[in-house]
């Protein structure tokens, strides 16, 4: 097992997937005007934060999977105003096609060669990535996920600017872990809260087997996954199969613990390859089957004496299902409006420990007679006034911000004017919009290139074009 230095300096054995189809629709007045990777998180593009775990990681180039319609938009930003050393192979789908994640690895699947490690455009972790290939490693597992702890829910809410109640909808999910192992938890329920009434029906001959069942609705499923190649194959085969996180790993999560008839793959029918995903009854097992050499060397391999957990990786079925849960550290997904406040927010604490990041850029002009929190960020070429009040904000590129201003708790986009006298509190202000003097905005969204008059007040209110109306 190599360690965490050497895996960090190493190219990895998997091939890296960024998922930046996504259109945002959760949060359709940040991304109406501006694609959902390129949304502007403690002054980088969303997009940003994935590419810089995979370069830490060692790895040395990444399929981005995005709209055509975003392509270019992602290439020049990324090539031309951020230093990535990542060689970025950009693969478009249609704008007119209602994809899914898996149907992202399906429209790849000739470039797949190996496995793979898929990451959602809109996470944002400072987890090594050697934590969860060393799970992934250690049980030769099929697919290995990254699971974080939600925030505590009987802590204090933030308020989610255009919303008037303060309590944030988090859709949940129902996972069960077996704890006997401390390297990486197998997983061995996965279901939508959403899809259970009101009790959870387990399978007597899942609890023999692990009688111990942690289940737990406060995980958060950080779409982060290690996968072997098989998997790209089987979903490539199955069409009607369109979410990871929603369809195949709950699908792998029950194989588990079935077993695979004993019949030649080529028997497999042609109506069966087009049969739901329901129906699939043993279809995957002709995917997951190991090689003879594969299959000798296990023979041969000293780890067959291994008992416990590590017996049933090496001397049952093939497929199995791993997560590395996050004990410490920051991770996040920005892919809710109250997601991308808090990401924001948080975005202060998560650079503390990089002093290579000025908060204040050094291409910032703050007067001498302005308070900036040390919660705060400043982008390049911002102007900050006479005696501004800057408080748990992120103020981005060039923006001007009047004398006597006071922000708080919100996130200003780039290119915005905010005149003398405002006071924005726990609001999300949208690039190029021009809020005159005196103005007071609490707890509400403003949307990109709106005019706000002068002395208008707003209270957990959406300004945005009529023909663009967020929705919630």
């Amino acid at each position: 097992m190599l360690s965490a230095s050497e895996v960090e300096s190493e190219k990895m054995e998997f091939q890296a997937v960024i998922l930046a189809a996504g259109r945002g629709s959760r949060m359709l007045d940040l991304t109406s005007s501006i694609p959902k990777p390129l949304l502007p998180v403690g002054n980088k593009p969303l997009i940003w934060y994935p590419i810089n775990v995979l370069e830490k990681a060692g790895f040395q180039e990444a399929i981005v999977v995005c709209l055509d319609s975003t392509s270019t938009d992602i290439k020049n930003a990324l090539t031309n105003v951020y230093d990535i050393k990542l060689t970025l192979d950009i693969v478009g789908i249609p704008n007119d096609e209602d994809w899914g994640t898996a149907d992202s690895l399906r429209h790849i699947k000739d470039k797949i060669k190996s496995d793979i490690i898929v990451l959602s455009c809109d996470l944002i972790t400072d987890i090594p990535l050697h934590r969860i290939a060393d799970v992934h490693r250690t049980y030769d597992a099929a697919v290995t996920m990254l699971l974080a702890n939600l925030p505590d829910q009987s802590a204090e809410q933030t308020t989610v600017p255009g919303v008037k109640s303060k309590k944030k909808q988090v859709q949940k999910d129902i996972v069960g872990l077996d704890d006997k192992s401390e390297k990486g938890r197998r997983v061995v329920m996965l279901e939508s809260e959403a899809d259970v009434e009101e009790t959870i029906t387990v399978k007597v001959s899942l609890l023999k087997k692990y009688p111990r069942i942690n289940m737990k609705t406060t995980f958060l499923d950080a779409h982060l996954y290690i996968m072997k190649k098989w998997i790209v194959d089987f979903v490539a085969e199955h069409r009607s199969m369109s979410s990871i996180k929603g369809e195949l790993l709950p699908y792998l999560v029950k194989k588990q613990f079935h077993q695979p008839k004993r019949k030649d793959k080529n028997q497999v029918s042609d109506d069966l390859m087009e049969s739901s995903i329901t129906e699939l009854s043993q279809d995957i097992y002709s995917f997951a089957e190991e090689d003879k050499m594969t299959q000798w060397v296990r023979q041969m391999s000293t780890w067959n004496d291994h008992t416990g957990d590590m017996a049933e990786c090496y001397h049952s079925n093939v497929i199995r299902c791993y997560a590395h849960v996050v004990e410490d550290g920051f991770c996040i997904r920005a892919n809710t409006l109250a997601a991308y406040v808090d990401a924001n927010r948080n975005m202060p604490g998560y650079w503390a420990s990089n002093p290579d990041v000025n908060l204040i850029h050094s291409a910032a002009n703050v007067k001498n007679k302005s308070q900036v929190g040390h919660d705060c960020m400043i982008g390049e070429g911002s102007s900050v006034s006479d005696k501004v009040s800057i408080k748990k904000s992120i103020i981005g590129k060039h923006c001007n911000i009047g004398d006597k201003v006071k922000i708080s708790s919100s996130v200003v986009m780039d290119h915005v004017t905010i005149a003398e006298g405002c006071t924005i509190h726990g609001s999300v202000i949208c690039s190029d919009s021009h809020i005159n003097e005196h103005c007071d905005i609490k707890d509400s969204l403003v949307g990109s290139s709106q005019t706000i008059d002068a002395k208008s007040k707003f209270n957990t209110e959406v300004i945005v074009d009529s023909d663009r109306m967020m929705e919630f």
